[in-house]
């Protein structure tokens, strides 16, 4: 442990006069100065933990404002592609698409066409939702979304 004479500045600071007046009295002056010391430079230590937490929480919120606004737009895409694929089948087929193509009720032509319709379209439209919100969240922030990678050809 670093010694301090009694009365030095320590780290910009001079010890607290009653901390000062006790040690002097119990010949203890070294010492408080190096408990004062201590604490100033364990409040240095907590002023500089407090920014680097504070720059990994922005970082963990970002990642997880990224992740609310990716998945929340693919769902609601899933969502509408569903209820227009049901309305296009319906206008078609004039009937109802099978709600479970498994059930033994529906035809395999009937069951594998809405599936693969389904399928595809529900895919394409969260993909095509995704893209456009990694584009707005760029345009917003200036930056790629977390965990996304711009792709460069080479």
């Amino acid at each position: 442990m670093d010694q301090v004479a009694s009365g030095q500045a320590v780290g910009g600071r001079r010890p607290s006069p009653v901390a000062q007046a006790a040690g002097e009295r119990n010949g203890l002056s070294d010492r408080v100065a190096a408990v004062e010391a201590a604490r100033l430079q364990l409040g240095r230590d907590l002023d500089r933990l407090t920014v680097e937490t504070r720059a990994q929480m922005g970082q963990t919120m970002e990642k997880i404002a990224w992740k609310v606004a990716g998945l929340g737009s693919a769902v609601l895409a899933g969502i509408a592609m569903r209820s227009a694929l049901k309305t296009g089948w319906e206008k078609v087929r004039h009937e109802q698409p099978p709600m479970n193509p498994a059930t033994p009720g529906t035809s395999w032509g009937e069951a594998v066409a809405w599936t693969m319709a389904l399928g595809a379209g529900v895919g394409v439209a969260r993909m095509l939702a995704s893209r456009a919100a990694a584009a707005g969240w760029q345009k917003a922030t200036g930056t790629m979304p977390p965990g996304l990678e711009s792709r460069r050809k080479t």
